[in-house]
């Protein structure tokens, strides 16, 4: 808790500081909450392992304080380095400049009504009070055990006003303070609202939004190096500058604390790069908005060079493998479309036949393969399914790799791997053909059997005619006609049906595909009048496949049409005609 109860006195409105010294060190401080900073780094220089910032409403005021528990100070460190630039309202000493408290002034570019330190150190205490107009009152605390420091602004805020200011205490340690080297904890207490009050932890680890990082400790500088292409992939840490989410990121800092940050300035040779150094060797400008570049900083941005051409390429291929399989396995999708992207994104971008790609089905027992154009001989597309299934299967049985896009974007990402390669669905490059094995419809047989001797007259004789399901390309299809002998289920590339289809070869068998719109009114219309239906049925397969029909066939057919079929078939002949009719019955 702050030291005050309440704060309702009719005080003015605290004035700036009175031009002189403490005046002209305030306007250095482009963000007035850079107090915080300060105050933490203080802090940590006394060699604190914990600092509590605390926000709170009071009576009439606002208290913001910030408690260490380092090695506190004498009265000779107030007396000394704290108080160079204030004079004592009791002995009219005057004000001078020296090397410290430039940063403890900062808590005046706020305009508190006042500030109190309270520090303590070989079981004595000291209270100092300091105002607005750079006066100050020094008194004698007491003994106390331990060691550490608190300073406390006091300030007159409506409520609304108290909101804002907690935002941006927030905002300020999160941009200044979230890598320190201690823990800093933030806690907020609006009384007055009757808001409950929270507790965050500000510092974190020294890390950066990428799909992949590498770190690299080297004497006392820590380099976290990653690419920024891919994390759009990825849910969005809380937490950190909206600048850690751009296109480049560059950070420096010292002690964990930020000397400087960007996301629109980018360095030779770091673009799609975000990286974090933290140094002793870094400074930051005088007016602390910035850092100061010099051979540390340019011998810095020389190792980050070297990390991402080497260890962050080489760490990129080593995590692609097993994201690869897991995506496989239908887990961390995203975060390997993630990793694909960066893969193939300069400055890290590596070779294409190095990446794996998940597979939909293993392939040679592999769940994912690098070098998977190698794999799809001549001019054969690079086969995508969004999931495994039967025709998936059937596909690699073929020895044909399948990658699987269970993420949107693998898709997209393989053309931008292989641009010079056609890249297609499964589904829309091979069909699946499965005898019926239903039950067989009324009508059915004697509707095969009529299809089947139109098509003789029509000089277009098959092997064969059954009843099909067809899944994947030219399942719209009315039939496709496969060489005679085919197994009961079986693989085919779309193209190859087509053509078979145009060319009509002697000795192949036509099967119906019993989920056409075509064939399910054909079969509906063959339980009443199968001769009708079949030379329709026929007509409409001759026209699907090979056009317009000449006079000729067209006359054939309408002359079947008129007579009733034969008690024996075409239908009957062949195997498939024979074992594959249709066995499922359909409403009228």
């Amino acid at each position: 808790m702050a030291p005050y109860r309440s704060f309702r006195e009719d005080h003015a409105a605290a004035p700036a500081p009175p031009p002189g010294p403490v005046a002209d060190m305030v306007q250095q401080f482009a963000d007035p909450y850079a107090f915080l900073r300060e105050l933490v780094q203080n802090g940590m220089d006394a060699g604190a392992r914990r600092i509590a910032v605390r926000v709170e409403t009071l009576p009439g005021a606002c208290a913001t304080s910030v408690a260490d528990d380092g090695s506190g100070m004498s009265r000779e460190d107030i007396e000394g380095p704290l108080l160079t630039l204030f004079s004592s309202s009791k002995e009219g000493d005057d004000s001078k400049i020296g090397k410290y408290g430039v940063g403890f002034v900062s808590v005046f570019a706020l305009q508190p009504e006042l500030v109190e330190v309270e520090t303590w150190r070989d079981r004595q205490a000291w209270r100092l009070r300091l105002r607005g107009d750079t006066s100050y009152e020094l008194e004698d605390a007491g003994p106390r055990e331990g060691s550490g420091t608190r300073v406390t602004l006091l300030q007159r805020l409506t409520r609304e006003a108290f909101v804002e200011h907690a935002r941006r205490a927030r905002a300020a340690l999160r941009r200044w303070c979230r890598h320190a080297e201690c823990e800093i904890a933030l806690s907020i207490a609006d009384h007055e609202g009757n808001v409950p009050g929270s507790v965050e932890r500000i510092d974190g680890p020294l890390a950066v939004a990428a799909p992949v990082s590498v770190t690299a400790v080297e004497d006392d500088a820590t380099f976290v190096v990653g690419p920024s292409a891919g994390t759009q992939h990825l849910p969005r840490p809380a937490g950190g500058d909206a600048a850690e989410h751009g296109q480049s990121f560059a950070g420096f800092y010292n002690r964990g604390l930020t000397l400087f940050e960007t996301g629109s300035e980018v360095f030779p040779g770091l673009s799609g790069v975000r990286f974090k150094v933290m140094s002793p060797r870094l400074q930051h400008t005088l007016s602390r908005d910035n850092v100061r570049r010099d051979d540390a900083f340019w011998g810095a941005l020389a190792r980050v060079r070297e990390l991402v051409k080497g260890p962050l390429r080489r760490e990129l291929a080593a995590r692609l493998a097993p994201a690869a399989r897991a995506a496989a396995g239908g887990e961390g999708a995203a975060e390997y479309a993630a990793m694909l992207e960066a893969a193939l994104s300069s400055p890290a971008a590596l070779d294409p036949d190095e990446i794996p790609f998940p597979l939909a089905n293993p392939l040679a027992d592999e769940r994912a393969l690098a070098g998977i154009r190698s794999l799809a001989p001549g001019r054969e597309p690079l086969l995508t399914a969004e999931r495994a299934d039967a025709l998936t299967e059937a596909v690699t049985q073929r020895g044909l790799p399948v990658v699987l896009c269970s993420h949107p974007a693998v898709a997209a990402l393989l053309k931008q791997c292989f641009p010079k390669t056609h890249v297609q669905e499964a589904r829309a490059a091979y069909l699946l053909v499965r005898e019926e094995p239903e039950r067989a419809a009324e009508g059915d047989a004697a509707l095969l059997q009529v299809v089947a001797e139109a098509l003789d007259r029509a000089r277009h004789g098959v092997a064969g005619v059954s009843l099909c399901r067809v899944e994947g390309a030219l399942r719209q299809r009315s039939a496709i006609l496969l060489p005679a002998g085919e197994p009961r289920r079986s693989c085919h590339a779309a193209r190859e049906v087509v053509r078979s289809a145009a060319r009509w070869r002697p000795g192949h068998a036509l099967y119906l595909n019993a989920g056409s719109d075509t064939v399910a009114l054909a079969r509906r219309r063959a339980a009443v009048d199968p001769v009708t239906a079949g030379n329709l049925l026929a007509r409409a397969l001759l026209v699907e496949a090979k056009g317009p029909l000449d006079p000729e066939d067209s006359d054939r057919l309408l002359d079947l049409a008129a007579r009733p079929p034969p008690a024996g078939g075409a239908a009957a002949r062949g195997a498939p005609g024979g074992r594959g009719a249709a066995r499922r019955r359909l409403p009228r």
